[in-house]
Order: structure tokens, then sequence, then C-alpha cells
């Protein structure tokens, strides 16, 4: 049964971490494109956005990654 617990533990930490990286660069993706519609700069904002969130997010999922390795 503790062998399944941590396999669930696993899986779902796995998601979060999927979860978080998408939901950021998507975030960035959008309001990337909403500077670019505004300043009439396509595609440069869109691209700096979509960076930046990957960034973000991929901090994020290491944060998420260590907290789980302390526990």
């Amino acid at each position: 049964m503790n062998r399944d617990k941590s396999t669930l533990r696993l899986v779902a930490m796995v998601g979060s971490m999927g979860t978080e990286v998408i939901i950021l660069a998507v975030g960035g993706a959008w309001l990337g494109k909403l500077a670019d519609d505004t300043w009439h700069t396509k595609p440069l904002w869109l691209l700096m956005g979509l960076v930046v969130g990957l960034l973000i997010g991929f901090v994020s999922a290491a944060f998420t990654l260590k907290a789980f390795l302390k526990e």
C-alpha cells in the first residue's frame, strides 16, 4: 500500500509541474500578444512573453521538485 501511495504522489507531482509550465508559458504568450497588439510589434513581445513564461514555469517546477524531494 505504501508503494502505491508514493507512486500516486509522484504522478501528482509530475502533473503539477507540467501544469505550472504550461499555464505560465501560455500566460506569458498571451500577455506578449496583448503587448504586440498595443504597440504593433508582432511577434516580438509574443516571443519574449513565451520565453519568460517558460523560464518562470521551469523555475517554479524546480521549486516544486525540490519541495517534493525534501519530504
